[in-house]
């Protein structure tokens, strides 16, 4: 939700925002990841078994260095 110069936000209208955006964040930086680290996300194959064997893959790939990173920096959370 957005606020216009005449009228802020209301409190609850700031807490929904705040708790979209932790969601939001999250799922864009592993968006990112992906496509800058890991060059791209497109799919080159044929066939939807192929696609999904390709995306679970990419997951699979992404889960196993972010894994290895939070335990290199020891980061206390896992989620």
């Amino acid at each position: 939700l957005k606020n216009t110069r005449s009228k802020s936000l209301k409190a609850d209208d700031k807490m929904f925002n705040k708790i979209i955006s932790k969601i939001r964040v999250r799922i864009e930086h592993v968006f990112g990841f992906v496509e800058n680290s890991m060059h791209g996300s497109s799919l080159r194959s044929i066939g939807f078994d192929r696609a999904v064997l390709n995306t679970d893959l990419t997951n699979l790939t992404y889960n196993l260095l972010r894994y290895e990173q939070v335990k290199r920096l020891n980061l206390k959370t896992w989620r």
